[in-house]
């Protein structure tokens, strides 16, 4: 791969750097001029209070959508070329391009894939990513300065959690211009700095990942031109909870992606207890909590963005004096 070639001649930082320029460049040239095969939003759909689809965000209905088949493929392949090469990266870019391709099938569904299958193969992928960290890694973790010894068996039931609920708070996130994209980079860019030393060469991989954002929310950003969709939230989520597993502080997730949890996972918990129970639950409140804020509170969808990203922004300053304290 290209890495070993560089890495004689350039220190690894000025590498991450290339590559960041890279797929920022290519990713601003493609969706400036998005393919023409790439799908076209089809709306979006909330549950109300009485377990009914809601239709939401109509101004995005026709946009380009499923860009993040292009800006994800180009952020795997320039990983795979200017990261260290291993066979557990390999795996990994591997597993994340089926997230990709899963989310982009999705999108480009005439109708679209039901709750069932999805989740089916969103846990599928969840485990074949945890038995690879498991087969690579220990299930040792670190928690404010102490190193504990997760017993495998439980370790992996919750990284499968783990993964698979990242993966379905960060797409229920991505309702509104910017808001699934900025939050990211703002964590992937906190993950690269507080644990960049645990990390190790994975920095690259978060680093690489957010430049990539930074070029899709240039068109992303209200009014948008094009929409990630699920090939791009999906696999974002997917690595948002390996990056944290890699990191050694798999818990660290709970604060970094705080923003996502509350926003998207608080709708997810609040249709599982109403199909659950048969009765209302939160019935006051829209989620995700990005409708709430725009439906029902006459939030712009500048300001809804700008807030979200103030609240992860504290939310990382928080996380990095507790790893600084410990």
């Amino acid at each position: 791969m290209l890495y070993s070639f560089l890495s004689n001649k350039i220190p690894d930082n000025i590498i991450i750097l290339i590559a960041s320029a890279i797929c920022f460049c290519l990713t601003y040239m493609c969706m400036a001029k998005p393919f023409s095969f790439l799908p076209r939003d089809g709306g979006k759909f909330v549950i109300d209070a009485n377990g009914k689809k809601v239709a939401v965000n109509e101004s995005s209905n026709g946009k380009v959508t499923g860009v993040g088949l292009i800006f994800i493929c180009l952020y795997l392949v320039l990983s795979l070329l200017f990261v260290p090469f291993s066979i557990e990266l390999l795996l990994y870019i591997i597993l994340a391009g089926f997230m990709m391709l899963t989310g982009y099938l999705d999108d480009a569904s005439k109708s679209p894939w039901g709750e069932l299958v999805k989740g089916v193969l969103d846990l599928l992928l969840a485990v074949l990513a945890v038995v690879v960290f498991l087969v690579f890694n220990s299930s040792d973790i670190s928690i404010l300065g102490y190193d504990k010894h997760i017993p495998i068996v439980i370790y992996a039931v919750l990284a499968v959690m783990l993964i698979w609920g990242s993966i379905n708070v960060t797409n229920c996130s991505d309702g509104v211009d910017g808001l699934c994209g900025t939050v990211s980079t703002i964590e992937l860019i906190a993950l690269a700095f507080i644990y960049g030393n645990d990390l190790k060469e994975y920095t690259g991989v978060a680093i690489i990942l957010a430049f990539a954002l930074v070029a899709y929310l240039a068109f992303n950003w209200n009014p948008s031109t094009v929409l990630m969709g699920d090939a791009g939230s999906r696999t974002i989520g997917f690595m948002l909870a390996l990056l944290c597993m890699k990191s050694g502080h798999p818990f660290s997730f709970i604060l970094l992606s705080f923003v996502f949890l509350f926003d998207g996972g608080l709708g997810l918990l609040k249709l599982a207890v109403m199909r659950v129970t048969k009765k209302p639950f939160l019935s006051k409140i829209r989620f995700p909590f990005h409708d709430e804020l725009r439906k029902n509170r006459g939030w712009k969808i500048p300001k809804i963005v700008v807030f979200f990203s103030i609240c992860e922004i504290i939310f990382a300053v928080i996380t990095g004096l507790i790893v600084k304290i410990a």
